[in-house]
C-alpha cells in the first residue's frame, strides 16, 4: 500500500476530527480498539465507548482553540498484505495559523476484505 493512500486516508480523518464529525471518525476504527496515552492502555470494548472516548479528545481540541490539523510527516510499515503500522507526525493549529500542537501517533491499520482500512489501534508518542 503506498503512503499515497495512507495520506488520503489520514487527510480525511483529520477533516472529520476536526469538524467534530465524531459519527464519522468512529467508522475509521476497529472496535473493539486500544488507545494508548501518556503510557496507559485504554481499552475500548465497543461502539459507544470508541465515539465518547474520540467526542472528548475532540471537545479538548476544539476548546484549545485548534481550527485545523496538517500532517507534517508520514510513514507506514508493512505488516503483510492486510495490516500495516503508520506513524503521523500531526501539527494542529488555530483560525490565524498557530501551531498549538506538534506531535506523532502510531496507528496499527488492518484492511478488510472490501479493501477499505481501518485503525485497530493508536499509541501517542509521549
Amino acid at each position: 500500500m503506498s503512503e499515497e493512500t495512507f495520506e488520503r486516508f489520514f487527510e480525511n480523518y483529520a477533516e472529520r476530527y476536526m469538524a467534530s464529525d465524531a459519527d464519522a471518525v468512529t467508522a475509521m476504527y476497529e472496535v473493539p480498539m486500544l488507545a494508548v496515552r501518556e503510557g496507559i492502555a485504554i481499552h475500548l470494548g465497543d461502539h459507544d465507548a470508541a465515539f465518547k472516548h474520540l467526542s472528548a479528545l475532540m471537545e479538548a481540541y476544539r476548546n484549545a482553540g485548534a481550527a485545523r490539523a496538517t500532517i507534517a510527516a508520514i510513514d507506514s510499515i508493512s505488516l503483510g498484505r492486510s495490516s500495516t503500522l503508520t506513524t503521523v507526525r500531526w501539527n494542529v493549529q488555530s483560525d490565524d495559523g498557530t501551531v498549538l500542537r506538534d506531535f506523532a501517533t502510531s496507528y496499527h491499520m488492518l484492511r478488510h476484505e472490501n479493501d477499505e482500512w481501518r485503525i485497530l489501534s493508536y499509541t501517542n508518542h509521549d
